[in-house]
């Protein structure tokens, strides 16, 4: 602490003790002396006790202050002068433990008193110095401790005030904008900014004195040098022109304090950065900890907007920038374009070498899209591998221009994870804006319907949007359904249907039936999946629906059908490819089962033939873990693939469903006779059951009878219907209750299906 402070510090002290408590100590120990003051450093009175008028004190303390020009004191000695004829004073200071004075004390005494002796009255000075020096110091840190509180509590007020519960992006723009003047104004900064990780600039406050410093400059040191340093060191910087910092910043012209920013994940994220010219005073360790909570606080707010791992906006920010843009088009009748930029094959680096290596690949890919970019264009990371630009003044020519110059350069990556390298590319899609654009949504989706495109026709390319393009209109109708589907598990406006499996050769034999599933459409009744299930996989929209249909399956059946009856059958749900390589789906299935409680082995999953042969490792790891719990498997559409029976080896399913195509024609076509016969005897073989779909007459049961297929499913044997009628079948079926839990348990059934109903 310097000693103008602790001068200060300790007159605030003084003036907030009270002296009179030490009366009858003072009186005990200086028994004789005519009067005893307490003084501040410039020797003002604080506190007098005197033994005769108040005033006695007066004319020999103004005496001293006039013969006395070093008054009080520095250091503990007693020092005794003459203040007149008959009175002299005993001065000394009352010192904090590393002796500097706090404040002057003396005791003016009678000379011609000869019962006063100069050694004991000095003793007793000494000793009430002491006391009252403890006191002062004691004060003076409350004091201290108050100040400090105060200090936090305004600081914290700061915090506080500043909003993060960001949800749109121009309200983080507000709140980060408020979050910098604050800091600036508080810490008495002359510059204060926020760096992204891009070094893109946001949110630069300049205060009145900035005039002394070279903004332009402080910004490219901060750009580069600074937020090198801050970046690898990870912690603040503090730069008060100190031999420390000065070989590292050796260009640096001003005092500056710089501050990470840190993502949930502790990467930096952006730097807040406080410069002051020279004169200023020096930034301090409280400040240093206040500019911390400023970009803990900023990083709440940041990371609403920005992606962490490019850097970029999200699409919050995107599309803020985009509605902009678009009524400046609109209003000066000018053309931006815009570019969905999408990483091929990214999936083939996350599965091969594991997400780090695609973080790192992002990372590449961002760099080179930015360096490619002018300052005005505004980039975004919109999710995964994919992007989005916004090119202002831009027409859809120099749009394409500019995607083939980032394709070029992405394709020049040399990436390499694990001694493996991968080829790297994008596919991009380029939209105009113009002046009837209808709205940031069509333009977004235009842009991706242009990248789908691009992707189609064999990626590492560009294309244009065009409304007459035959394939863009398929894609457009795909965009169509995304909306719709995630409106229709939003809103439960999906269907379970039931259609009933029958034994070829026992008719008495165990119930079978196969969940199927319908989407209730306004205009044209219920819609099949081949209707939506192209977009449902192509915008990856296939385990939400089966985790769908999979609880409300097992909470209809459960609350619709009596125990013995529910285990007695079998009900056979389909499961795609992408809801097999979800990671959390067994889990979702161990929830569903527990808290349904129904038996895992009344359920029977099929899985196409192709998903299985897609990726044959991860759906045999399924299917093992899945049996292991009761479950049971068929593989569908069995016989359409190539090399169908050197899967059987490796897939551990119960049932082969062979696929329509063969069986329809089976007592017409001597091939697909032989075929559904050879799938019927290898089942066997390997102590497998089948089954037929497609069974649409007679002659076609007979004859599936005769090759010993064990099953039969279609119009022949029955008709797909809602779940529920098919649930007051199997409850009808019954007939009468043996006992009386039966009749109990039938009623409860009655009672559910009316409720449900």
């Amino acid at each position: 602490m310097d000693p103008e402070t602790s001068a200060a510090r300790f007159g605030m002290a003084l003036r907030s003790i009270d002296f009179s408590k030490y009366s009858w100590l003072v009186r005990a120990g200086l028994t004789g002396a005519l009067a005893v003051v307490v003084c501040d450093l410039k020797g003002k009175r604080i506190w007098a006790l005197t033994q005769n008028s108040q005033g006695a004190y007066a004319p020999a303390l103004a005496a001293l202050n006039n013969a006395v020009p070093d008054w009080p004191f520095t250091g503990r000695n007693i020092r005794r002068c003459s203040v007149s004829e008959t009175t002299s004073a005993y001065i000394t200071s009352i010192c904090d433990v590393a002796d500097n004075a706090m404040a002057g004390i003396f005791v003016l005494v009678d000379q011609s008193d000869s019962a006063l002796d100069y050694n004991t009255l000095s003793s007793s000075i000494h000793r009430i110095t002491k006391i009252l020096a403890v006191e002062i110091a004691q004060q003076s840190e409350l004091n201290a401790m108050g100040d400090e509180l105060l200090q936090r509590y305004e600081e914290l007020n700061l915090i506080y005030n500043t909003q993060d519960n960001i949800k749109y992006f121009d309200e983080g723009q507000d709140a980060l904008r408020n979050l910098v003047k604050r800091s600036a104004e508080y810490l008495d900064s002359a510059i204060c900014m926020i760096l992204m990780a891009d070094r893109k600039l946001i949110i630069p406050h300049i205060g009145s004195n900035a005039h002394a410093l070279d903004y332009a400059q402080v910004v490219q040191i901060a750009k580069t040098e600074v937020y090198d340093q801050v970046a690898y060191r990870k912690t603040s910087m503090i730069h008060n022109d100190d031999a420390e910092h000065r070989h590292i910043f050796k260009d640096l012209s001003c005092k500056m304090l710089a501050t990470p920013i840190f993502d949930e994940n502790s990467e930096v994220i952006g730097v807040v950065l406080l410069a002051n010219n020279q004169a200023a005073n020096d930034f301090t360790g409280s400040d240093h900890k206040l500019l911390g909570l400023m970009a803990h606080k900023a990083s709440r707010i940041i990371q609403v907007n920005y992606d962490s791992l490019s850097g970029m906006m999200t699409r919050n920010g995107f599309e803020y920038h985009l509605e902009t843009a678009l009524y400046v088009v609109r209003y000066k009748r000018i053309a931006h374009c815009v570019l969905n930029i999408n990483v091929d094959r990214l999936h083939v680096v996350n599965d091969t070498s594991g997400h780090h290596a695609g973080d790192e690949l992002i990372k590449r890919v961002s760099a080179v899209i930015r360096d490619c970019l002018d300052e005005n264009d505004v980039v975004s990371r919109l999710g995964g591998g994919e992007f989005g630009v916004l090119l202002t003044d831009k027409p859809i020519e120099q749009g394409e221009l500019t995607a083939e110059k980032i394709r070029d350069a992405v394709s020049k990556i040399e990436f390499s994870w694990d001694n493996r390298r991968y080829p790297v590319s994008v596919s991009i899609g380029v939209a105009p804006m113009e002046p009837d654009t209808n709205s940031i949504i069509s333009l977004l989706s235009f842009a991706e319907l242009a990248c789908s495109a691009a992707k189609d026709l064999g990626r590492d390319r560009v294309q244009l949007y065009q409304n007459d393009n035959t394939m863009l209109i398929r894609r457009q109708a795909q965009i169509h359904w995304l909306g719709r589907l995630h409106t229709a598990l939003r809103e439960d406006e999906f269907e379970l249907f039931a259609q009933p499996i029958r034994s070829v050769n026992d008719p008495n034999g165990k119930k079978h039936t196969e969940i199927l599933l319908r989407l209730a459409d306004g205009n044209e009744g219920l819609l099949s999946p081949a209707e939506f299930i192209n977009a449902a996989e192509r915008y990856n929209l296939m385990p939400a629906i089966d985790r769908w249909v999979v609880r409300n399956t097992l909470k209809m059946l459960m609350a619709n059908l009596p125990s013995r009856l529910l285990n007695d059958s079998t009900w056979a749900i389909n499961l795609s490819g992408q809801t097999i390589s979800d990671g959390n789906f067994l889990k979702f299935i161990d929830d569903e089962v527990e808290r349904t409680g129904i038996n895992p082995s009344c359920l029977c999953f099929e899985i196409t033939e192709t998903a299985a042969v897609t990726n044959i490792r991860k759906v045999t790891t399924f299917m093992e873990q899945m049996k292991h719990q009761g479950f049971r498997f068929s593989l569908d559409d069995f016989g359409t693939g190539l090399s169908s029976f050197a899967y059987l080896k490796t897939l551990p399913v119960d049932y082969l469903k062979i696929d329509g195509a063969f069986v329809k024609e089976v007592a017409t076509d001597r091939v697909s006779a032989s075929m559904v016969r050879a799938i019927s005897q290898i089942g066997k073989e390997m102590g497998l059951h089948t089954i037929a779909e497609f069974v649409e007459n007679d002659a076609i049961l007979q004859k599936l009878g005769e090759m010993g297929v064990d099953y039969a499913q279609g119009y022949h044997v029955g008709k797909p219907a809602p779940l529920m009628e098919r649930l007051v079948e199997f409850t009808a079926a019954l007939g009468s209750p043996q006992t009386v839990s039966e009749q109990n348990n039938l009623e409860e059934t009655v009672v559910n299906l009316q409720v449900g109903g």
